[in-house]
């Protein structure tokens, strides 16, 4: 499995500040894959930037506004390719595990989003491997997911919800803000989360049984004093508080509600600032 990927709507990668941070998280977390949304640059840009991350492979898709990059110990397979997603199957040159990655930049336009869904229920009619897919969807899927702004409709998100549901993909936990995205304003602003990863069952199914094999081997392997009976009863009682504890999904939700709270007080803050009547 490709064991790290970043997606990134990076807003122009000439942008020094932007690189210098891309190159960054790159270094500190070793990514295998690697997607810019857009960057601004022309395609024929991609093998530059390849080189200056120091990644094997790059390609652009059709319209040019999806770039990524990936290993050398991936091998590419199958492309789709269009204008709001590049889709490819690597197979690894090692134990020859297969994955596919869709790396979406999402229209603004209810209509033309469209035929961005239909691109991936048809990838996903053709997918039996673990699949991934993440980017820009420039769409919220519920109204807890915006802040500000005119009130979210139905309208405005049953044909996204209706398309994960199709692809049976289901949304992974991430860390920190819930809003992604904010309209640049101090006054009037609007809190949206735009960006996020999804992974099928298959997918979902690989990193459980990974990282459950990892939690009882490292419990498992802690010490324990006294007959074989004993520390065998030991053992299985810390393993079963172990278990708890790693099951529980709430205290990520935790930090995840104070992440974008901060985020609400920033603005908040800053609009004080120029306006403190407000």
């Amino acid at each position: 499995m490709i064991s790290k990927l970043l997606f990134w709507n990076i807003r122009s990668v000439n942008s020094q500040n932007a690189f210098e941070r891309l190159l960054d998280l790159n270094r500190k977390n070793h990514c295998s894959y690697i997607a810019l949304l857009e960057p601004f640059q022309s395609p024929t840009e991609t093998e530059s930037y390849r080189r200056r991350l120091g990644k094997q492979h790059a390609r652009a898709n059709c319209s040019a506004k999806i770039w990524i990059f990936w290993d050398e110990d991936w091998e590419e397979q199958h492309t789709v390719d269009s204008a709001q997603q590049l889709t490819i199957s690597f197979k690894h040159k090692g134990n020859q595990n297969v994955v596919k990655i869709t790396a979406v930049y999402a229209r603004c336009s209810d209509l033309e989003r469209l035929e961005l869904w239909e691109d991936l229920e048809d990838i996903a009619n053709n997918t039996i491997c673990p699949w991934i897919v993440g980017g820009d969807f420039n769409i919220i899927m519920h109204e807890s997911e915006k802040l500000g702004g005119l009130p979210v409709t139905q309208n405005e998100t049953t044909d996204f919800i209706q398309c994960i549901n199709t692809c049976a993909q289901n949304e992974l936990k991430f860390i920190g803000s819930c809003y992604t995205w904010w309209n640049g304003r101090i006054e009037d602003c609007i809190f949206k989360r735009l960006d996020r990863v999804f992974g099928n069952n298959e997918f979902k199914n690989t990193l459980q049984h990974k990282d459950f094999v990892k939690v009882v081997g490292e419990s498992w392997k802690k010490e324990a004093q006294g007959s074989p009976f004993f520390i065998v009863q030991q053992k299985l009682k810390r393993l079963k508080g172990v278990l708890v504890q790693w099951s529980k999904s709430t205290i990520g939700n935790i930090f995840q509600q104070v992440a974008t709270l901060e985020d609400v007080i920033k603005a908040k803050e800053a609009q004080l600032e120029i306006n403190p009547t407000t």
